[in-house]
């Protein structure tokens, strides 16, 4: 059906579990779906560098993120998500290193869920999964960045323990003007795993 290959063999896959979801590495038949919410302009309006208006835009996409998965020494981390009750493929959460060395490494952190499923506390469920296992490896700092008018995502952040840092003045050309970016950080030593007191 498509030009990517199945890497189901890869011996160092990436899965996690949570009361609701699956984050796991993507697949093939994870192009349709996937399609289908980076294709949608309310998907994605946070997120333009994402938007695949052409389904081989979202096959090209796809493809590198399964190679990178298959990396010995991975850069970064862009799992599937999706729901543990039906299998259904509901977004993405993504981990990148911005800064490393044998000591550590310094993380950016970002996510999508299918509008549809918005203000159901998926994507904070996701985030703080993604978290847990990179502050259980070698992640010292994991940081975030969104528009300030982004109540949602920052509250998102916000509920997985990460602190605002700053606010970056007219940083991002969005909607034809210059906005405000806000940027969020956590470190190992003041992360509580999981926040399982937080909705």
């Amino acid at each position: 059906m498509t030009g990517i290959t199945d890497l189901s063999s890869n011996t160092h896959a990436v899965r996690l579990v949570t009361p609701r979801l699956i984050l796991r590495e993507h697949r093939p038949e994870d192009l349709l779906p996937l399609h289908a919410i980076l294709s949608d302009p309310s998907a994605t309006w946070y997120l333009p560098e994402l938007h695949k208006a052409e389904l081989c835009e979202t096959e090209d996409y796809l493809r590198k993120v399964m190679q990178d998965s298959e990396k010995h020494l991975r850069m970064r981390y862009i799992l599937a998500v999706e729901l543990e009750e039906t299998g259904a493929l509901i977004g993405s959460v993504g981990l990148h290193v911005i800064d490393g060395n044998t000591e550590g490494a310094h993380y950016g952190l970002g996510y999508f869920i299918r509008p549809d499923l918005w203000n159901r506390g998926l994507a904070t469920e996701a985030a703080r999964a993604a978290l847990d296992f990179i502050f259980a490896g070698n992640a010292c700092r994991v940081s975030a960045a969104c528009l300030a008018e982004n109540l949602a995502s920052r509250r998102v952040l916000e509920k997985c323990g990460m602190r605002q840092e700053g606010l970056l003045k007219k940083h991002t050309w969005h909607d034809g003007r210059w906005k405000d970016c806000a940027v969020y950080a956590v470190l190992k030593e003041e992360y509580i795993g999981g926040q399982s007191d937080v909705p």
